[in-house]
């Protein structure tokens, strides 16, 4: 474990005697909810000893003993909720293992309809004849050669085999029986994955592009200035030694001896993933403008426009596909992760996503949740989309739309505020676009400008929360008139407008990441030299970033109610902003008064940690406890898998947030003087590591 601190604090591990039944005698799917113990179970079934894939639940919380005493007997894949955990076997011995151990509360058939994604329609006389594109996610990658033989009996047209990963066009009528396969864990429709930019409405006449001679520029013009860079810059805070991954449209020419100045010297490698492309350069335009936020030199500007941590070293990843003259994400995404970790990348920043399903923890959401808890030292950051709308007319933005994998638990999502600039991009009013009379006709959103006030959101940032009811987006950065690289492949799209030859206007969520993937590099930087953390976690990290931001609440339109569209309902965390707004400023604050904790051995079921501090006179504290879970199941109704909860008390009683769907809690309230801890608790750690166990970050500080 290790600890940094700039107040005066204790610890102490302590095992409860105390073990409640935590959750019950039933499992909840995205299909329905089950009790298992009233399934009946056919004599024949008693006896088989065929090998598929089963439900073993507990009566009470699973302990490390349970999972290792299976573990001894079968294979164990992944947790379901409530107390359950899928695993390979014949029922026969299943049955024989349930009789052994009293604690099994039932075990049986993991179905295929608790398999199938609401996103598929159902099959009926009139549809099951038609072809459709499906992901199919394997338990493990050795379930492949058995599934795809048989897809090919089913005259399925396998499209992509890669790892636990299968995309094959199916005949809708067989979906069902492919679900049934053992080894198959979920199938969902095939995700459509776009950028995050904001689409150019091409009808509207752009008001100015920029005089194109720098003499015009602010230094607003690349959000930096509205996060509060400067301080951080100004004291050596740059990104020096850290290393940024960016999977997007490739950058530049895709060459690191002939790139544009502002990357000249700053790519450690690049890698090609899109189908058919031999190289990593950007005909498209939307990566270059993305790494430029992140980590632009800003040489060809003079230094007037550069990224976040202009210091930083880029690992590019190019996903752009000519053939498909559109982004060709590996279906396993482990593929981009693995590439950019090797090279020693520590942030990794992705500026797409899927357009449907929103809100929905799917195959793609598991996976990264799974590479995160398997490699929980690098941050994946995703952009949460531009779906935002306001279909009911109350001059709000609705809810739910966060598109996967910003539906994932441990990625950090980032949402899209507003920048302050008065030129360039689009700078009209919201009424103006072609859209708006469809989707934002309401006031105060209709005659809002794009980037007049650093205190509003972007009308199009899809705003949480997920189905399950988490907290997304986590965070949000100006993403609205951001002026960043320019592309110099021939025909590459100027996106909102071009500036001069080397940088451009855009926005969308998509330019909101990667200003945030500069904050987290300077974060680390941070971690590592000024408070000595050799290697930060990835939940450490999404930490500083939550615990350094800006509460935007009540937003642009100002406490008005939400009858008049107030824009911010509720203090963070909210799903509008998720915990506010990056703040830098705020970040090199954390120096005087914040303790920071990065327990990498973590605590199991029950197991708690103390942190004391003593108030002399009143005072405001601020504690968010975050940690990168064990990857949940599409197929589950909840994502979190373990659970900890964060508990302050001190003289008049306890307060404890018990929260029991995030992988994040936070405790926000002003304290009068007296002795106070605050503690970590393993609620429920059914999957944990080392021993049963959950790493956690903790970052709290005392005003």
């Amino acid at each position: 474990m290790q600890r940094w601190t700039h107040l005066m604090v204790t610890s102490a591990l302590v095992a409860s005697v105390a073990s409640p039944v935590y959750a019950g005698s039933l499992l909840r799917f995205n299909s329905g909810t089950v009790n298992p113990g009233m399934e009946a179970q056919a004599v024949a079934l008693v006896q088989d000893q065929s090998v598929s894939d089963y439900i073993v639940q507990f009566s009470n919380k699973i302990t490390a003993k349970d999972r290792a005493a299976l573990k001894a007997r079968f294979e164990v894949f992944g947790y379901l909720p409530d107390d359950a955990l899928v695993v390979r076997g014949s029922f026969a011995d299943l049955n024989s293992f349930r009789q052994t151990h009293p604690g099994v509360y039932a075990v049986i058939k993991y179905h295929a309809q608790y398999k199938i994604s609401s996103d598929i329609m159902p099959v009926s006389v009139f549809n099951k004849d038609q072809s459709q594109s499906v992901l199919i996610q394997l338990f493990k990658a050795a379930d492949a050669k058995s599934v795809v033989s048989a897809l090919k009996k089913m005259k399925a047209e396998l499209q992509v085999v890669n790892g636990k990963s299968i995309v094959a066009l199916v005949s809708r009528a067989q979906i069902y029986n492919i679900a049934n396969l053992t080894g198959v864990e979920h199938v969902q429709s095939t995700p459509v994955i776009t950028t995050m930019d904001f689409p150019l409405d091409q009808q509207m006449n752009m008001t100015t592009k920029g005089a194109g001679d720098y003499s015009d520029i602010t230094g607003n013009e690349t959000g930096t200035q509205v996060m509060k860079f400067d301080t951080a810059w100004n004291l050596g805070l740059t990104g020096r030694g850290q290393t940024v991954s960016m999977a997007d449209t490739g950058l530049d020419s895709g060459d690191i001896n002939q790139i544009a100045s502002d990357f000249s010297g700053a790519v450690k490698s690049g890698y090609a993933f899109g189908l058919w492309s031999r190289t990593w350069e950007d005909p498209m335009g939307h990566g270059t403008h993305v790494a430029g936020s992140i980590m632009s030199r800003g040489t060809a500007s003079g230094g007037r426009l550069k990224g976040g941590a202009y210091d930083a070293m880029m690992v590019a990843e190019g996903m752009w596909s000519k053939m498909l003259n559109g982004l060709g994400v590996p279906s396993k995404l482990a593929d981009l992760f693995d590439k950019a970790n090797n090279d020693g990348a520590r942030v990794h920043s992705n500026s797409w996503g899927a357009v449907k399903n929103f809100g929905a923890y799917d195959g793609m959401a598991v996976q990264v949740d799974e590479w995160m808890s398997n490699n929980p030292d690098m941050l994946v950051i995703f952009a949460a989309g531009n779906s935002g709308v306001d279909m009911n007319k109350d001059g709000r933005i609705d809810g739910g739309s966060i598109g996967t994998p910003g539906t994932a638990k441990n990625v950090l999502t980032v949402g899209a505020s507003k920048n302050r600039t008065k030129t360039g991009g689009i700078q009209v009013p919201v009424s103006k676009l072609r859209a708006a009379a469809e989707v934002w006709s309401a006031e105060p959103i209709f005659s809002s400008m794009m980037s007049d006030r650093e205190d509003g959101i972007a009308m199009f940032s899809s705003r949480g929360p997920t189905l399950d009811g988490r907290v997304k987006p986590e965070i949000v950065a100006p993403g609205t008139n951001i002026l960043s690289n320019r592309s110099h492949i021939k025909d590459a799209s100027p996106l909102w407008g071009a500036y001069n030859d080397d940088y451009a206007w855009s926005g969308g969520t998509s330019m909101a990441t990667p200003l945030t993937a500069g904050a987290v590099a300077i974060a680390r930087q941070m971690l590592v030299e000024k408070w000595g953390v050799q290697n930060p976690s990835a939940a450490v990290m999404k930490a500083m970033i939550m615990h350094s931001a800006d509460d935007m609440y009540p937003g642009q339109f100002g406490e008005v109610g939400a009858a008049k569209g107030q824009e911010i309902l509720t203090r963070r965390p909210n799903s509008d902003e998720g915990y506010g707004r990056v703040n830098m400023d705020n970040m090199v604050q954390m120096m005087k008064n914040t303790f920071v904790v990065d327990d990498r051995d973590g605590l199991a079921t029950n197991q708690t940690e103390e942190y004391a501090f003593k108030l002399a006179g009143s005072g405001k504290l601020y504690a968010n406890l975050v940690w990168t879970d064990a990857a949940g199941s599409a197929n589950a109704s909840k994502a979190l898998v373990n659970d900890l909860d964060l508990v302050l008390t001190g003289p008049n009683g306890a307060v404890s947030m018990n929260d029991h769907i995030n992988n994040a809690e936070m405790i926000e309230m002003t304290l009068p003087a007296g002795d106070y801890k605050l503690t970590v608790k393993g609620a429920n750690v059914p999957a944990g590591k080392n021993g049963g166990r959950q790493p956690y970050a903790l970052v709290f500080s005392v005003k």
